[in-house]
């Protein structure tokens, strides 16, 4: 049997919905799924491309990164496979998740999503011994990743490498640390992580501006070669990610980034 190649980008609720949903399309088919960094999928080849606008698609790439429209990776497969008002649906509830629709939740209302899990369970006919043990499993995890979360927070104080001020407006840190945590307890504006030679930019998802998009132009004067750098269409994001295996200084000092993200933020 021929076997396919999927290639997703990094695990997160658009790039595993997506392949749980071509699974469930491609029942019957013998599958080889890889969830890579996405400058390792930029020199990769596969049959589906997953939930990334970079490397080669043989059949079909889903993804959504070149829209401004609140879509995401699973919706499209839901459409290119005609599945379903039900699979629709999921995809709606990822595309949500995906383009910030909790930004008004606080922590709690964000931690308690499990409930609608639960439900679907009891509608599913598990039974109440089999929850239990499922969601042992589910608080068991949660419980590693708040403890984690404390234990992250201390680390990054050691981490920050730039601050625009006591307000934490911009904040520049030496280390990959979940964006969800940095904004939680800092309540930035913007977040820049750096380290190994890369380096991104995430503005909160509780904000609708800026748009980082208008940032290019400061860029381009700063760096030699702005075709290196992604810009999410939306203009919540860039970043710069060096080749794999191959080491990199980061094109710009991270601390002058952050002065000049700041003086962009001063002057909206």
């Amino acid at each position: 049997m021929e076997r396919l190649e999927i290639v997703a980008s990094p695990p997160d609720l658009d790039s595993i919905a997506s392949v749980y949903l071509i699974r469930k399309a491609l029942r019957g088919k013998e599958l080889q799924i890889r969830y890579l960094e996405h400058n390792e999928i930029e020199l990769t080849e596969a049959d589906y491309i997953v939930d990334s606008p970079h490397g080669r698609a043989r059949i079909m790439r889903f993804d959504h990164h070149d829209e401004k429209g609140n879509s995401c990776s699973a919706m499209k497969v839901v459409e290119y496979f005609s599945m379903g008002e039900p699979e629709r649906r999921l995809a709606r509830a990822v595309c949500w998740q995906d383009n910030a629709g909790w930004k008004n939740l606080e922590r709690e209302g964000m931690d308690n999503l499990l409930d609608n899990v639960l439900r679907s369970f009891i509608v599913y006919g598990i039974g109440i011994n089999e929850i239990e043990d499922l969601f042992r499993v589910i608080f068991d995890a949660m419980l590693k990743k708040f403890d984690s979360d404390i234990r992250l927070l201390k680390d990054l104080e050691k981490r920050i490498i730039y601050r625009s001020s006591k307000n934490n407006e911009v904040l520049v840190i030496n280390g990959d640390f979940p964006k969800d945590v940095v904004f939680q307890e800092y309540k930035c504006v913007l977040v820049v992580k750096t380290g190994n030679g890369y380096i991104s930019v995430t503005r909160s998802a509780s904000l609708d501006k800026p748009d980082l998009n208008d940032f290019k132009a400061v860029l381009e004067k700063e760096v030699s070669n702005i075709q290196r750098w992604f810009f999410h269409p939306i203009g919540f994001y860039f970043g710069y990610s060096p080749y794999p295996g191959i080491a990199e200084d980061p094109p710009i000092n991270p601390a002058r980034l952050g002065e000049l993200l700041y003086e962009f933020l001063k002057k909206l």
